[in-house]
């Protein structure tokens, strides 16, 4: 999937270069984009999850040469949870346990209004390139869930494997908060957008003691983006 995304990069670049020039930036007042890119999760919330994909579509009204406001819609999946793979430790035999049913899957969709504050325009030959700071906010409708665990709390041995914690499921819609900076690289009616951002989201992760993973507030991830876009 990575080698292919970078495949995807390079010809959206070349498409750019090849392209003849039409109007100035300024003169395109609405965009619209898709993109897939890396969510990082970061903080507490990286003891849970390795990073994964996201993917999603955005959509541009440009109020003024410095200022375009973005809309987007993104959805998250973070699989493999770090659980599957931890172990517990039973006081009655001292001994640690693994959940060999184990489960942990993370799913996102956010809706997000981004301001975007462009620091201003060079030229590279039939390129225009205008870096930019985003400031946005936005809901974040998110479920967690974990399944498959091992009971810990039992007294009795020998420990029963088969006696199943039941799952635990952190659904919530809060809202976040996102700051990031980034380059939109034009072309005509043809552009990439790159980002790197900090997600801040209000919403919590329920702790799981018997594991040693402590509650997550907020959730925090970065997310590294490359958005192929047009603009009319």
């Amino acid at each position: 999937m990575r080698k292919g995304f970078y495949v995807g990069f390079v010809v959206s670049l070349l498409v750019l270069l090849c392209v003849p020039r039409a109007n100035a930036q300024g003169d395109n007042r609405f965009g619209a984009g898709v993109f897939v890119d890396r969510n990082v999760p970061v903080l507490g919330f990286s003891d849970r999850y390795s990073a994964g994909l996201k993917y999603g579509a955005t959509f541009d009204y440009r109020l003024s040469n410095r200022t375009t406001l973005e809309f987007e819609y993104h959805h998250a999946s973070l699989s493999d949870g770090k659980i599957e793979d931890d172990a517990f430790y039973w006081p009655v035999d001292k001994k640690w346990y693994y959940s060999p049913e184990a489960e942990s899957k993370f799913n996102m969709n956010s809706f997000l209004i981004t301001a975007l504050s462009h620091l201003g325009e060079t030229s590279a030959g039939n390129l225009a390139l205008s870096p930019y700071l985003a400031i946005g906010a936005g809901v974040y409708d998110y479920q967690d869930r974990v399944s498959g665990l091992v009971y810990p709390g039992q007294s009795v041995e020998p420990l029963d494997e088969d006696l199943l914690l039941l799952p635990s499921d952190d659904d919530h819609t809060p809202l976040g908060i996102t700051l990031g900076l980034g380059m939109t690289v034009e072309q005509g009616r043809y552009g990439l957008d790159f980002r790197a951002r900090y997600h801040m989201v209000l919403g919590d992760l329920r702790p799981m003691e018997a594991w040693g993973i402590k509650s997550v507030f907020p959730i925090s991830m970065v997310d590294l983006r490359t958005t192929f876009k047009i603009y009319w």
